[in-house]
């Protein structure tokens, strides 16, 4: 039997690719943390006569920043999982319900982190400002 003469299919493959898409994205936040915690170290460990004259700030920000990033794709990921386990048993159920509350909740923590972020490349770049 074709995917396409079962429509019941098609929506498990569908529910798995959302699944799959969100557990990249997940990924990717992840990453991003990451990399700003490595980064950040690297900086922290060069030697100021690599910067003679310039003023290195020594910051723990970006490493909780970047912690705070790796937690939030591993909590997006599990969450993920757990809304593909419910999309799963509602189809097979035949009792699905289009639901926009997982959506919700991770596009405001994603929209909150990226204004902090902002704010704090804004600080880092034009400090005088923030004096």
């Amino acid at each position: 039997m074709s995917r396409d003469n079962n429509p019941i299919i098609s929506e498990h493959f569908d529910n798995e690719r959302t699944f799959l898409s969100w557990i990249r994205t997940g990924i990717g936040i992840m990453v991003f943390g990451f990399v700003l915690v490595k980064f950040s170290l690297v900086v922290n460990e060069l030697p100021a006569s690599l910067f003679e004259g310039a003023a290195i700030p020594k910051n723990g920000f970006s490493i909780f920043l970047g912690i705070v990033l790796v937690v939030t794709g591993a909590i997006m990921i599990l969450l993920a999982y757990l809304k593909y386990r419910q999309t799963h048993k509602e189809l097979t159920e035949g009792k699905f319900l289009y639901s926009t509350v997982l959506l919700t909740v991770l596009t405001v923590i994603i929209f909150m982190m990226s204004l902090i972020i902002i704010a704090y490349l804004l600080m880092a770049a034009y400090p005088m400002f923030f004096d």
